[in-house]
């Protein structure tokens, strides 16, 4: 396994973002699988290294992304919203050779963005643990202040665009919740499962006695950390 750290030019400041593959160096023609993190503020790619860590022990290539303001990336979290995420992310897929993806993993907040970058991107699958799903409105909101009014004032999620963009997603679908999610409401859990209209797959699992930090608690339990990487690797076959 290799790990290298790049940074990525973006409006005056860096993206930072690291790739993992098996060999010494990565192959011109291998096609990796996205990791985008969620939204509190100390979150960063470091909370999935331990599953970019077990894929690459399967061959399989990854490059995870720190949003503006989160781990070693440049800029404020403040300064950026839903919208800014999508475009910094496609500013590291564009950057990419390949530059399609087989697969994004995002976790929380980033399920949303996922969502929203799949037409545009065309991943194989999505794996999505404990994603959100936002109003239109909450799109372009900065986060803070900003960002946590929309999402008060927000009665109804199912016009989501996460929804209406999983709605049109053809590849395989993988979704993990925690049976003791605080953070996310039930309406979002049952819109991810509603919203799968086209998919060639679907599979939500609901992992009993864990809360929003699924990263965490999965990775201190080897059993059902290898239960789900070979999900993983069976919704990438």
């Amino acid at each position: 396994m290799h790990m290298s750290a790049f940074t990525l030019p973006f409006e005056g400041f860096g993206l930072h973002a690291e790739a993992c593959w098996a060999g010494t160096r990565a192959r011109d023609d291998e096609r990796y699988v996205l990791f985008l993190h969620g939204g509190g503020p100390a979150t960063s790619s470091e909370g999935t290294r331990y599953l970019r860590e077990d894929l690459s022990a399967r061959g399989v290539a990854s490059v995870a992304l720190d949003f503006s303001g989160h781990g070693r990336s440049g800029g404020r979290m403040e300064d950026a919203s839903l919208v800014r995420r999508r475009e910094e992310a496609l500013r590291l897929v564009d950057g990419m050779q390949p530059p399609r993806p087989r697969a994004i993993v995002a976790t929380s907040m980033a399920g949303h963005v996922a969502c929203r970058l799949a037409h545009t991107v065309r991943p194989d699958a999505l794996v999505l643990f404990c994603p959100a799903a936002y109003a239109a409105d909450a799109e372009d909101a900065l986060f803070g202040e900003p960002f946590r009014a929309v999402i008060r004032a927000t009665r109804s999620f199912e016009a989501s665009p996460a929804f209406e963009a999983l709605r049109c997603f053809e590849g395989r679908v993988l979704c993990f919740y925690g049976s003791e999610d605080a953070v996310i409401p039930e309406i979002v859990q049952q819109g991810y499962a509603h919203a799968r209209a086209c998919a060639k797959s679907f599979d939500l699992r609901t992992l009993e006695a864990a809360d929003h930090k699924l990263h965490a608690w999965i990775a201190m339990r080897p059993a059902l950390r290898a239960e789900v990487v070979g999900r993983i690797m069976s919704v990438l076959d």
